[in-house]
């Protein structure tokens, strides 16, 4: 049985009146894989939230002012958020946690049942010893060759999370959003470089 730790109590989220585009997922992880796929060869950003989870949202706020603000005009980014109902989140909640991010370079995915979380739980191998850890309030940064074969997502490159059953596991890193913000960086800094060479 998947462990499902992490955010604590749902507390008040900023207002929106428009409703972001939110692609909802289908049984085969659809749009979002093909969307994945089709962008190759760009820095890409997933994040796994509920977007009622407080911590979740601090999470986006973080992303938003230390990632997605400081990237320059036409950076190689792209960023994918899948919203989950961990802790009763629905997707009458997304415009708000959205607008966390102050950006328009997000595409936005909702997973009614799940099932997509119990996958990357899996796929990012979040056993703790004694039992699978379910994937939310994860962020990932994955590279420009990062292709999505067969029906689980790749590992990638690089995460960090905020779940109270892999604290302390030097394998998943808890969320600094300083360091994971210098991880993009580097990445963003490769794929300009290597652009550049060629």
């Amino acid at each position: 049985m998947l462990m499902l730790t992490g955010c604590g109590p749902v507390g008040a989220v900023p207002s929106s009146d428009a409703l972001p585009h939110v692609a909802v997922l289908d049984g085969a992880d659809e749009p979002l894989r093909n969307d994945f796929n089709r962008d190759k060869s760009f820095v890409r950003l997933m994040f796994l939230v509920d977007p009622r989870c407080p911590g979740c949202l601090r999470g986006l706020a973080d992303m938003g002012d230390y990632v997605l603000a400081k990237l320059p005009k036409g950076a190689p980014v792209k960023v994918y958020v899948v919203y989950e109902p961990v802790i009763g989140g629905s997707n009458k909640d997304i415009p708000a946690a959205a607008e966390l991010l102050h950006t328009t370079l997000a595409r936005h995915y909702w997973n009614s049942t799940g099932d997509f979380g119990r996958q990357m739980s899996h796929a990012l191998d979040y056993w703790n010893g004694s039992r699978w850890i379910y994937a939310w309030d994860t962020w990932m940064i994955y590279s420009p060759d990062a292709v999505w074969n067969g029906s689980s997502p790749p590992r990638p490159a690089f995460l960090m999370h905020q779940l109270d059953g892999l604290r302390g596991n030097p394998k998943f890193p808890f969320l600094d959003s300083k360091v994971f913000a210098a991880k993009v960086d580097v990445m963003v800094a490769k794929f300009d470089e290597k652009h550049t060479l060629q």
